[in-house]
């Protein structure tokens, strides 16, 4: 199954709600700056991607 952009925003948002209220053992934390970064990078990618379909679209 494809992670969608929803999903992958979601995600994020649970992410950052569980930084905000501390909820991340500091153990853990690395692990969980580096998976929001790459959730971030996915989302950007979609956003990108779809901003060039739209470019695309509008042209023709």
């Amino acid at each position: 199954m494809e992670l969608t952009y929803e999903a992958a925003m979601e995600q994020l948002e649970k992410l950052a709600k569980e930084m905000e209220n501390g909820d991340i053992a500091i153990d853990q934390l690395a692990t969980k700056l580096k998976e929001a970064q790459q959730l971030l990078q996915f989302c950007k990618d979609k956003l990108t991607k779809a901003d060039e379909e739209v470019r695309k679209l509008l042209a023709e």
